[in-house]
């Protein structure tokens, strides 16, 4: 009798046969284990169930020899549920539909049968093992049928990336690279008797090559397998590969196929399972971390992080050509481009922590972390195991439809007063709707559709709540101190793990995919937060300030004081007031305690709000800040084309400088004049390329053709989603096969003019007049875009 604990990475089932021709389904739960090894349960004791109203039963019978068996489980609306057990998870489905088409409600139906399992023991992540156990093959412990508990474990994962390098068409293997805290090697598929370069070991052919990967991983025994784009790309076609060779391809810690699950959609992306470990890929770890990028291309993304890119000689755009040309002619520079792959992804995904974090999310969620980044799903997880405390069953999702429907508010937004501004004052909502929820008790349980004039409910703009203590705001209240702790201690993944969580709670509620979705509880978060924000803005205007703008959870406040220092001395002091008074008015309005809290978060030596575009309103969500007058990127800016990636570098460049420039009160008609003139004479050429994203594939676009689909239907190279182009004489035209000169006065027209105007307008100062070409005229503009 053994009694361990270890971090579960992941959760699955097997179908065996049982006694007299029957099929017993198995869950499968793998980890680590505290102590580094690893350990398989299995157990065969669960059986797959969900529930219907016992008042349906009659009816249910009808359609089902299953026998149901009623339960002390209660649903939202209190009332009785029977189980229907079933003898494997895929028999669940055809009943589920069976009983929806005669409207029956069913409750839990598509609750996946080994999460099931992990949220009816309360387990997030870590777990403790008591029971019987033997060694495994590959793994360190098997245990049959033992008790699981919850348990805090804390694991180091051990990661492996991978890359591999094909043909011209993905179809003949060329090499694999691995790189890890342990290795740092390249198999290359050579036949001949070449010397091979510096760890780089040769395979007489695929099949040994397979071997050799296999027997790697196998030796390494890593947790998460992980690379760019590995699951669309690399495992698939090792995949392929291995079916033709008919090489068994084993790379998991217990016996079974890799299973590659397509992905759908342009944007969506593929999944893979492998027995006992995680598939985590390089992109999706850091769009699941919410890490912003311009270009995820593995080039790109590596400039930005680490300061190095692809070990290439020529134009990284068209490495394919000097991928075959080095594996033919130049070995040890095809050793060192596929060795730097695999490097790079391994040390960007250690210096942004992406792993760490999923691991931390699964902690508080419970999904494990190849699937943290899944909103609802985690979510889902999270709400359901409370649930289960409770003896209440949710519903079934009938809908894997995210998009809304029904009219739902978004966060209330105030007019800007456009123009520049001294000394602002930033306030900001900590955590709002997350704060909102727990001040007003949202949440699906305690809402209640029709109150009755006697109930004592607290009333919000979207819909009244039970004062009774509900799951989703006694969640916040635990989540919250344990993020302030996390922020105390320096421990920046416990920290943001915690944010996302919380964050997504008002999110998941208004998407018809969650089992949650209700209109009502969105409207009364973001309703709520328009009040809040509404008594704000009038408890500063009574103080005798001006709110020059707000949104959603901030506003913008002129202190109306020249020193900046006295300025944000007093930003605070207000801040603290505005929390004793709105937390009387709260309380005095609802008789809740407010959870509410304001912050005093920067100030803005200068701040313009621009208009928008054709109009004389000021234009929402975009402005641009001063924090540090002696460095230009001291410089924020909110929504302008500085941090938009369909704008090139050169607008980005001297959107930069002019705003810089008129904060800090230096002239911008000579460095103007002179930046259109380089442009002209072709000293900026490099700065003129154009990123956009496809959305869907070239041909699917017939109603319109935007500039960057028609420069990728003249691409020569493979396309990606990030489409790179410039403006030439003859229209659009891809990096890869530029066939024209540029239009320069494209440039000058459509990207440093409508940049540089708000700046200029501010200063009584005319675009063309400042570039020494009154004779110009927006003919671009006439015509349209090009």
């Amino acid at each position: 009798m053994l009694k361990l604990r270890g971090f579960i990475l992941q959760a699955s089932y097997r179908v065996v046969s049982g006694s007299a021709g029957t099929r017993v389904p198995v869950i499968h739960i793998y980890g680590r284990l505290e102590d580094g090894g690893t350990f398989l349960v299995r157990d065969n004791r669960q059986r797959p169930h969900f529930y219907i109203r016992t008042s349906d039963v009659e009816r249910a019978s009808a359609l089902t020899s299953q026998q149901s068996v009623a339960l002390e489980k209660r649903t939202f609306n209190g009332e009785p549920v029977s189980r229907f057990d079933m003898e494997t998870p895929t028999d669940v489905p055809g009943l589920r539909d069976r009983l929806h088409d005669v409207g029956v409600d069913t409750y839990e139906a598509d609750v996946r049968f080994a999460i099931r399992y992990l949220i009816e023991r309360g387990i997030k992540g870590g777990c403790e093992i008591e029971g019987e156990a033997t060694p495994g093959e590959g793994i360190t412990w098997v245990f049959d049928n033992p008790v699981l508990r919850p348990a805090d474990v804390r694991i180091e994962p051990r990661v492996l990336s991978f890359d591999i390098e094909t043909d011209g068409k993905g179809e003949r293997l060329l090499a694999i690279s691995m790189y890890s805290s342990e290795i740092d090697e390249v198999l290359i598929v050579d036949g001949s008797d070449r010397p091979m370069p510096e760890k780089a070991t040769r395979c007489v052919d695929e099949y040994s090559a397979l071997n050799a990967f296999c027997e790697r991983v196998q030796q390494l025994d890593p947790d998460v397998i992980t690379g760019w784009n590995i699951v669309d790309f690399d495992l698939t076609a090792l995949q392929k590969m291995a079916q033709r060779l008919r090489h068994p391809f084993s790379l998991g810690r217990d016996a079974g196929a890799i299973r590659i699950r397509k992905a759908e959609g342009y944007f969506g992306s593929g999944q893979a399972s492998i027995p006992g470990r995680l598939v985590m890929d390089g992109i999706d770890l850091l769009r699941g971390a919410f890490v912003r990028m311009d270009d995820y291309s593995l080039d790109a993304v590596a400039r930005e992080v680490l300061g190095e890119g692809k070990a290439v000689a020529g134009d990284v755009r068209d490495r394919l050509a000097e991928i075959i040309h080095n594996y033919r002619h130049d070995l040890p520079a095809f050793a060192l481009y596929a060795r730097t792959d695999a490097r790079l992804v391994f040390e960007i995904v250690a210096k942004l922590n992406v792993i760490h974090l999923a691991v931390a999310r699964s902690q508080l969620t419970g999904m494990t972390p190849d699937r943290v980044a899944a909103s609802i799903a985690s979510f889902d997880f999270l709400y359901l195991s409370e649930l289960e405390k409770l003896g209440i069953v949710a519903p079934t999702v009938r809908s894997s439809d995210s998009r809304v429907y029904e009219a739902q508010q978004g966060g209330h937004v105030l007019e800007p007063l456009t123009g520049l501004h001294r000394n602002v004052w930033v306030f900001d909502f900590k955590s709002l709707y997350p704060s909102i929820i727990r001040t007003f008790n949202i949440d699906p349980l305690s809402y209640v559709a029709r109150p009755q004039p006697t109930d004592d409910l607290i009333e919000t703009p979207g819909g009244a709540f039970r004062r009774e203590p509900a799951i989703l705001p006694r969640v916040l209240d635990e989540l919250f101190p344990r993020r302030d702790v996390a922020k105390k201690q320096g421990d920046e993944v416990a920290s943001h793990a915690i944010k996302i969580l919380m964050n997504s709670c008002y999110g998941v509620l208004g998407t018809p995919a969650c089992r949650f979705y209700n209109p009502a509880l969105a409207n009364s978060i973001t309703g709520t937060g328009r009040e809040i924000l509404l008594w704000s803005k009038q408890w500063f205007e009574s103080a005798g300030y001006t709110v020059l703008y707000g949104d959603t959870d901030s506003l913008f406040v002129r202190s109306g004081m020249p020193d900046a220092d006295e300025a944000r001395a007093l930003g605070k002091e207000l801040a603290a007031k505005l929390n004793r008074d709105i937390a009387q008015y709260i309380g005095q309005e609802w008789r809740v305690t407010s959870k509410m809290e304001l912050k005093f978060e920067k100030l803005y030596l200068r701040l313009f709000l621009p208009r928008a575009r054709g109009s004389t309103r000021g234009a929402s969500k975009r402005y641009a800040g001063l924090l540090n007058a002696a460095d230009i990127d001291g410089v924020q800016f909110v929504g302008m084309e500085v941090v938009r990636r369909d704008w090139t570098a050169l607008a980005k460049q001297v959107q930069r400088e002019l705003y810089h420039r008129l904060f800090t009160d230096q002239p911008v008609d000579v460095y103007l004049a002179d930046i259109v003139g380089r442009v002209r004479d072709g000293k900026l050429d490099d700065q003129l390329v154009y990123k956009k994203n496809l959305r869907k594939d070239t041909e699917e676009y017939t109603a319109t053709t935007p500039p960057h689909v028609v420069a990728a239907r003249k691409s020569t190279q493979p396309l990606g989603r990030l489409i790179s182009y410039v403006i030439t004489t003859a229209g659009p035209e891809p990096i890869d096969n530029i066939q024209h000169p540029l239009d320069r006065e494209h440039y000058v027209i459509k990207q440093i003019k409508p940049v540089a105007e708000p700046v200029l307008a501010t200063l009584g100062l005319d675009f063309e007049q400042v570039i020494g070409d009154s004779r110009q005229m927006d003919l671009y503009a006439l015509l349209g875009d090009r």
